[in-house]
């Protein structure tokens, strides 16, 4: 059983934007009500077996009194995690990866490594962070979620 624990969340905003943000992870639970129908629900995850699905989650509101431009949004991939790929959540982003511990990203289908002097195509196992730019200006008060789903190793 592995504890999960929250990777670093780096965010960035210009300097009058008051942006709050809460980092979960979180597992699915199949749910059946008294009438017998099954419901998805998520519940905080602390723990997880390897081979489980979790899911990081980050929930972040503008608390400023006027518009938020030009937010990102980073979150490392846990080295005991494996991003599952397509998973991504983020209405209203422009999505880029990381395979070189946040040095620099790009588009999934532009993400390389270099082994041994040579480039190949990256693999999920090979992402270590994923970068959320928000496409609009966040006004005051809204609320948004991004989010990726791992797998335990």
């Amino acid at each position: 059983m592995l504890r999960i624990m929250l990777p670093l969340l780096l965010a960035s905003a210009p300097a009058a934007a008051e942006v709050a943000a809460v980092q979960t992870v979180q597992k699915e639970l199949v749910i059946v009500d008294k009438d017998g129908r099954e419901k998805i629900v998520r519940k905080t995850a602390d723990r997880a077996k390897p081979g489980e699905q979790v899911i990081y989650a980050l929930r972040y509101e503008n608390v400023a009194g006027g518009p938020a431009e030009g937010m990102t949004l980073v979150m490392p991939v846990p080295g005991e995690i494996t991003y599952v790929e397509g998973s991504i959540t983020g209405p209203r982003s422009n999505v880029t990866f990381s395979a070189d511990g946040g040095a620099t990203y790009v588009a999934r289908g532009r993400l390389s490594v270099t082994q041994a002097g040579k480039a190949r195509p990256a693999t999920n196992t090979d992402i270590t962070h994923i970068k959320w730019t928000l496409a609009e200006p966040l006004a005051a008060s809204e609320k948004g979620e991004v989010s990726f789903r791992g797998i335990v190793k």
